[in-house]
């Protein structure tokens, strides 16, 4: 698990331009992102019945965006908290809540340009973070799958940013310990979907190159503690 960023999401899971497909676009199960379809030795692993907490310090949510011409930009936002509920060797529910006040940006060395972005990033062109502290997700099914590489699950769940709800679902490897579970995972969302369209193509004509793209991805790697 990576204690600090790495160059790489979860759980405004969550800014500006990167793309995460939602269920009422593509059906059931829909893809986030493109699988590779490879023959993969399937991973048992098996969950201990019980309830595991968030450990915020072993966790982490990366980010990252772009323009259409130019400029990238990469950070990380805080898990806050969150929980696993496992019965029968089953995972039945779980949610990670994020702290939106917490979006940084990593890739800006001027401090004067860096305070400006994250502080737009909160503002109600973006996020509205005043308004909307906390973006959940709240996971409504995990279950194993096989031919995906570096995946032992498929996540499916509701996520809300902005007071708006979309369901999403992304293939993730989890692994287990003494201690608990580790999820690691990358999704890539549409920001239109929740109401983000500051820069965005589909609402606003003659950008150029101020267009921003509509989806941005989330890379997850959260550590889950067992309850004693």
């Amino acid at each position: 698990m990576f204690k600090q960023f790495f160059s790489t999401l979860l759980v405004p899971l969550i800014f500006l331009g990167a793309g995460c497909s939602t269920a009422s676009e593509i059906g059931v199960n829909p893809v986030t992102q493109e699988e590779e379809q490879e023959e993969v030795a399937m991973v048992e692993v098996v969950f201990e019945d019980g309830s595991y907490r968030l450990n915020a310090a072993d966790s982490l949510i990366a980010w990252s965006a772009q323009k259409r011409v130019g400029s990238k930009h990469n950070g990380t936002v805080t898990a806050q908290e969150g929980a696993f509920v496992v019965e029968q060797g089953t995972i039945i529910g779980g949610t990670i809540v994020v702290n939106m006040a917490t979006i940084t940006d990593l890739d800006l060395t001027d401090a004067g340009m860096n305070a400006k972005l994250v502080e737009h990033l909160k503002s109600d062109d973006f996020f509205a973070a005043e308004t909307y502290p906390t973006s959940t997700f709240a996971i409504s099914e995990i279950v194993k799958v096989e031919g995906i590489q570096g995946a032992t699950h498929r996540v499916t769940g509701m996520m809300t940013i902005k007071g708006l709800e979309n369901e999403i679902s992304f293939p993730a490897k989890f692994e287990t310990s003494d201690t608990g579970i580790s999820m690691t995972g990358t999704v890539t969302l549409d920001r239109t979907l929740w109401d983000v369209r500051y820069g965005s193509g589909k609402f606003f004509e003659n950008l150029g190159d101020s267009l921003i793209e509509d989806e941005f991805i989330l890379t997850l790697d959260v550590f889950f503690t067992a309850i004693e």
